[in-house]
């Protein structure tokens, strides 16, 4: 039989987000490494710029999910998770693109609006749930079904969104789920900036600013993880995630 992984979207509906203690050390040897490398790459990296890259490379794509995804997302988020989103969506497109990576980008983009859905106030104090990536990838998955959106794209981007939370990288996942980890890491902590062209940096930061999000989302972990000690936000905050905040590399 095959095993669910920890953090999927099966895994989610079965737990309901709860991590059993054997969850938690599974997790801890799997991030822990992939944790110190992090640190280490964002300060030995920080000076470090990467050649120009064009923005135009980077595909927005007009379909009709994305509309939904971005209708919803400007319903239910302030401007801080707002711009959180959609520069997860360019980290991530961009570093696919630097690494080549044959992607979809429609999945990619409504993965990246929706994956935090879950800690806007509609959500984080009544969520049915023990996890926030799971309700935002329950939000998507209601959107996605009323518009008859194809299934097999929307099996990724649930598993894409739920994922992202694992705090490590497993590349035998399809693309579409590396890199919504990538832009989300990328936008959090830093991990991975040092990739990307100054230019291009400045360029989305401007069109996209911070506004306090390092703060912001501090206090949405906190929150999270004083509600569902047992969930994956709590374990990573253990770990030191808000510290890691705390010290990445963007200015705000």
């Amino acid at each position: 039989m095959k095993t669910i992984r920890i953090g999927s979207y099966n895994r989610m509906q079965a737990t309901n987000g709860q991590l059993s203690f054997k969850d938690k050390i599974k997790l801890i040897q799997k991030i822990m490494l992939p944790s110190v490398m992090a640190s280490i790459k964002i300060n030995y990296f920080r000076f470090k710029t990467s050649d120009d890259f064009d923005i135009d490379q980077i595909v927005i794509p007009d379909t009709q999910m994305v509309k939904v995804a971005l209708d919803e997302l400007e319903a239910k988020a302030n401007i801080s998770i707002y711009n959180h989103s959609w520069r997860t969506y360019f980290w991530g497109a961009a570093l696919g693109n630097i690494q080549k990576q044959q992607f979809d980008h429609e999945s990619l983009l409504i993965a990246s609006l929706f994956h935090d859905i879950g800690l806007t106030e509609q959500h984080i104090h009544s969520k049915g749930c023990n996890c926030f990536t799971y309700e935002s990838a329950k939000q998507f998955e209601l959107k996605a079904k009323e518009h008859s959106f194809d299934e097999k794209k929307s099996e990724v981007i649930k598993d894409a969104i739920c994922l992202h939370m694992n705090g490590y990288i497993d590349h035998s996942d399809p693309a579409e789920i590396t890199l919504l980890q990538q832009g989300a890491s990328c936008d959090v902590i830093s991990d991975g900036l040092y990739k990307l062209p100054l230019s291009f940096r400045n360029e989305i930061l401007e069109k996209y600013p911070r506004k306090q999000f390092n703060k912001e989302f501090i206090e949405l972990i906190n929150l999270e993880r004083k509600s569902v000690p047992n969930s994956r936000t709590a374990l990573l905050s253990e770990l030191g995630l808000p510290l890691m905040i705390k010290a990445n590399l963007y200015k705000e």
